[in-house]
């Protein structure tokens, strides 16, 4: 018989196994948006207009369009640099789903 100890670490083991293998992925119609490094009222949103196996088509919210690269972040999910990539811009991967 299992000690309660036992059944705890069991479970949280199970739970990271589980959490290192969902890969989060943009998905079509949906909202992501990240702060800025330099000013914590200032947020950055995006929506997914379309996507492909490498790339996406983001409307930057101001009627403009834009399509990015699709790279892989630490947190296992897909990250992208909708502005450029530069000192302090801003990133936003796909655990970042607002809508």
């Amino acid at each position: 018989m299992k000690t309660y100890a036992e059944l705890v670490k069991e479970a949280i083991r199970e739970a990271h196994e589980k959490a290192e293998n969902e890969y989060k992925k943009f998905e079509v119609g949906r909202t992501y948006a990240t702060r800025s490094i330099c000013n914590s009222e200032c947020m950055f949103k995006i929506t997914i207009i379309k996507r492909t196996e490498k790339t996406v088509t983001i409307d930057k919210g101001n009627g403009k369009t834009k399509r990015c690269k699709i790279y892989t972040d630490m947190r296992n999910a897909e990250a992208i640099y909708p502005y450029g990539i530069y000192s302090m811009c801003p990133i936003i991967d796909a655990s970042e789903k607002i809508a």
